[in-house]
Formats: structure tokens, sequence, C-alpha cells
């Protein structure tokens, strides 16, 4: 029996746990980028304007805790150590406590289920940048994997179980995701995997509306060009050009958690554009209250504890991945 120390790192991007962390969290996401001072005002008050925090590193530690208990069911009893990108616990923290620890390898697992530079690569860097004496091995994104898949048609059937039927003549359906700069996503994947995960979903609806993919929280310089539509201009170009539209559902298939992005730019942006015309809003849950979700995550751990590759269990990982992919292509990453 192997007596190396083995653990799981949980990787995110971070978030401030109440409003006097706002200023220095949005100092540590925007360094070296020359973000104007009121551009970072704007996204403090927004920040605000959902209570003054974001409920990210909360939703990241009872992801952490369901899936220790999934893994428990399983028999598997590994640590599960917890790094940010952008604010505490930070990254390389948490790499020496694990050194501290004395572990030897571990399963990192960054919160991403998309290829792109600022989902994938940018986390694969931060790492590098902590030195970490031990081995690890990183989960590429998942998206792909067939129980992401089930875990998002989930929601939607559960949301179709007590809303359906979903007249196509009256209804707009938009799946949301985070807009990269298109000089990044001339580099990765993202679109496509995006666009794989709407047809999914497209066959629950095999007689409703053509689910939209849309974007939402772009930043930077207005002259850089971004994925679009964004998801208010696209529910107030519905409004505009569906005479009878009465109702918006949107589905945030680019998210993990319901963290600001997603409380701010849908559950108020969005809303609010939809109410603008008269139109009643539902916005579905993000994937990782999905019980299908958490499940997908243990078996990615299991293959890994048992000696597999867990990459091989997401279809084209392996493949998909390669030393020039998720390269930056712009100066412009994702904000906050």
């Amino acid at each position: 029996m192997s007596t190396r120390r083995r653990a799981i790192l949980w990787q995110s991007f971070g978030s401030p746990d109440k409003p006097d962390d706002i200023e220095p969290f949005l100092a540590n996401v925007t360094r070296g980028r020359d973000i104007p001072e009121d551009r970072l005002r704007l996204v403090a008050d927004q920040y605000r304007a959902t209570g003054g925090a974001s409920p990210l590193n909360a939703l990241n530690r009872d992801l952490i805790h369901r899936l220790g208990v999934a893994l428990a069911e399983l028999g598997i009893e590994v640590p599960i150590y917890f790094g940010n990108r952008n604010w505490h616990p930070f990254l390389c923290d948490t790499v020496d406590e694990m050194q501290r620890d004395r572990i030897d390898e571990a399963l990192v697992i960054p919160t991403s289920a998309y290829s792109s530079y600022s989902g994938c690569r940018q986390y694969r860097e931060d790492l590098a940048h902590c030195r970490p004496a031990f081995h690890t091995h990183t989960i590429k994104p998942f998206a792909s994997h067939p129980l992401f898949i089930a875990a998002e048609s989930a929601i939607v059937r559960d949301f179709l179980a007590v809303h359906a039927p979903i007249d196509p003549g009256t209804t707009s359906v938009f799946a949301t995701a985070h807009s990269i700069p298109t000089a990044m996503a001339s580099t990765c994947e993202y679109e496509e995997q995006l666009t794989r995960v709407c047809q999914a979903l497209q066959e629950l609806l095999p007689d409703g509306p053509t689910i939209q993919l849309v974007y939402q929280s772009r930043s930077g310089s207005p002259r850089t060009p971004w994925l679009a539509p964004d998801v208010t201009d696209a529910i107030r170009e519905a409004a505009h050009t569906t005479a009878a539209l009465r109702r918006v559902i949107v589905i945030p298939i680019g998210f993990v958690s319901d963290h600001q992005e997603v409380r701010y730019d849908l559950d108020i942006l969005a809303r609010n554009a939809a109410i603008e015309y008269g139109l009643s809003f539902d916005r579905l849950a993000t994937v990782g209250t999905s019980p299908t979700f958490i499940a997908m995550l243990a078996d990615l751990v299991s293959a890994w504890v048992n000696g597999e590759d867990p990459n091989a269990h997401i279809p084209g990982a392996n493949a998909r991945c390669h030393d020039d992919c998720c390269l930056a292509g712009s100066n412009e990453r994702r904000p906050t």
C-alpha cells in the first residue's frame, strides 16, 4: 500500500467576503492592467448593490463539503485544500500549508468547466508561480464530461417539470456565459464547448424555442472586440422583434456557482431588461447546485485515486490541451 500523502487542491477565482474587502480584492484582480479608476468604482458599486460581498467563497466551501461527503461514501478519504487567485485563502498560502502537511501529490480541480486562458491556462500559471514541491495533476476543462451535461440537463428538466410547456411563440430562452475577448476565444474551444452544451439542452425542448447562446460581464476597452451578443442586448432585441414575446428564460451554463456576475449581471441587469418590456423573467440555477455535478467530480477523483488519468474520463480533454492552447491572445483578460 502506498504511503504517499495525497490531497485535492480546489482552485478558484476568489471573492470579497465583506464590504471592506471590495477595493483590495479589485486591486488584486486588476493589478498591472491599467484599469481606469472610474471603472473600478463602478464594479465596487455593483458589489455593494448585491450586499457588499460575493457568495463565491461560501459556495466553494459548500461544494468542497459536498464533494468530501460523496468521496467518503465511496470510501475515499483525502483532505481537500482551497486556494484562490485573488483573495483569501490565497493559492500560494494554501500550497505552503500543503507542504507543511507533507503532501506528496495533489489532484487540482479548477472551478471552470470551459477552455480559455482565464478559465484554464491562467490557473495552471497561478499554480506554477507558487512552486509546489509536491506532484500535481490538474483536471482539464470538463464541459464535455457526460455527467456535466447530465447535471445541466437535470436543471432544465426540473424547471420544465414545473413550467412546461414552453410556448416558442411567446418565450425566448438564452444560455449565458462570461464573455471573453474574441482574440482569446480564437486560441481555445470556448465557443464550441458552450455550443455543444446548448445543443444538448435543446434536445429537452424539441417543440420549444431555440436556445440562443449569449454572453455577459464583458469589460475592458470598448475598442477591444469581445464575444457577443450581451444577454441584456439580446433580451431587448427579442422584445423589439417578437411582438408576442411574454417571457424570458436564462440558463447560466457558463458558471459553476451563483457568484457576483450571476447575481448582478443576470439577477439585476438582465431581469431589469426583461421587466422594462413587461416580460416575465426566469433565471435557472447554476450547475453546482446539482448532485450530478458532485457525482462527476467524485468520478474524476476516484479515477485518480485508483491510478487512472482522470482526464481520460473527459471526452477529448487530452487531445484538446497542448502547449499552445488557451494563450491569452489579448491583454484584455477576464476582469472580475
